[in-house]
């Protein structure tokens, strides 16, 4: 009887303690959903493309769900992000296309606060007729937003053609896969000799990122790790601490090129081969009848520099580092290839003297975009092709 009612007790101790276990679980993850979230979600209006690597479901819709926010994304019939429009242009109107990646597309902002709505607006007050479309796509380079110029943009039928130019897009154009949040193969080119682009990794290969059915014959313990990964903050938070470090090595390189003397020009294919694209879209788009302005996007570490200065003691930057490179070089293209350029760096850094302009995750808050769209405004009020 002595033996049998210990084990009872030892039982009771083990359930109180597993109920406590499970009690405290549960107490974290409330504290870290109500003070320091963690998880990230993705919709499911990106999908494979055999031609650009990723593109938006048409007719589609999800929310998108960060540590800083919580946003419905919408995809019309014409796979944008914004409102539907009509195949043919209204008469006595002025169209203009917005190509470039996430800051155009609107990452994390509701749709009624992103630059090309803005934008938008700010022109239809200065007594314009005047339609500005979303062709915005995350992760895209130079070189897949000209692809989806040669796919789907000239079918808008744009008088005016706005490419967004930001820091990463040097390395999306010189990488055969995606480096943000989209995974996966990308179309790419290479510069030929006689200075002729290539266009290669096309037909692009699917990786499991982008398979749903790889998804659904994936082992349970595996689906199960992803579903804790992108709704339980505390697995999240675990998972972060637990795994490596992006190397030094490789975040050396990511701003050494960017903003680095590369007295060696290990990155210097890089550059010729944006330029190159920058030359390339020129063309295509007034093969079209339309004018292309190329608009350079500030990062975050050129405008609030604490950000810069946190950055490099995290990473371990070493040398000497010119902020203003990437500028410096968009002007030299500008003058190379005649290209019409508007830089927003300026307007950004006097901004940001009084007001924050991004998000924690270096993308434009809703003050950015409505600066972006001002200064914008101003540069294209009235403009003629």
């Amino acid at each position: 009887m002595k033996s049998k009612g210990y084990i009872w007790v030892l039982k009771f101790k083990i359930v109180l303690a597993v109920a406590s276990l499970a009690l405290g679980v549960l107490l974290c993850e409330m504290v870290l959903h109500v003070f320091y979230p963690q998880v990230f979600r993705r919709p499911e209006v990106w999908r494979f493309d055999a031609e650009l690597g990723w593109s938006h479901v048409a007719d589609s819709a999800g929310r998108l769900v960060s540590p800083e926010f919580d946003v419905e994304i919408r995809i019309n019939s014409m796979g944008l992000r914004d409102r539907e429009y009509a195949r043919g242009k209204p008469a006595g109107s002025r169209r203009i296309a917005l190509f470039g990646d996430s800051f155009v597309e609107g990452w994390g902002m509701p749709i009624d606060r992103v630059l090309n709505r803005q934008l938008e607006i700010c022109l239809q007050e200065g007594g314009e007729r005047v339609e500005v479309a979303n062709f915005g796509v995350a992760g895209y380079g130079t070189d897949q937003a000209l692809l989806f110029f040669e796919q789907e943009g000239q079918r808008f039928d744009p008088d005016e053609v706005l490419l967004f130019f930001y820091s990463n897009d040097l390395w999306n154009n010189a990488s055969r896969k995606g480096i943000g949040s989209e995974r996966g193969y990308k179309p790419y080119f290479r510069v030929q000799r006689d200075g002729r682009l290539d266009l290669q990794g096309v037909p692009v290969k699917k990786t499991n990122f982008w398979d749903r059915d790889n998804y659904n014959s994936m082992a349970f313990s595996t689906r199960l790790q992803r579903y804790l990964f992108e709704h339980w903050h505390l697995y999240k938070l675990a998972r972060k601490a637990l795994q490596p470090e992006v190397p030094p090595g490789q975040q050396q390189a990511f701003y050494e090129g960017l903003y680095g003397a590369d007295e060696a020009q290990r990155f210097e294919p890089a550059w010729a081969l944006t330029g190159r694209l920058l030359q390339a879209f020129k063309k295509r788009v007034e093969a079209y009848g339309a004018r292309l302005t190329v608009v350079y996007v500030p990062s975050i570490v050129q405008v609030e520099r604490d950000n810069w200065q946190t950055k490099r003691e995290l990473h371990g930057l070493l040398g000497e580092f010119d902020l203003q490179k990437p500028n410096i070089r968009m002007a030299g293209f500008a003058e190379k290839y005649d290209l019409r350029l508007i830089d927003l760096l300026a307007d950004f850094e006097q901004r940001a003297k009084t007001e924050t302009l991004y998000l924690r995750d270096s993308h434009w808050n809703a003050a950015g975009h409505a600066l972006a769209a001002t200064s914008l405004c101003a540069n294209l009020h009235g403009g003629k092709p």
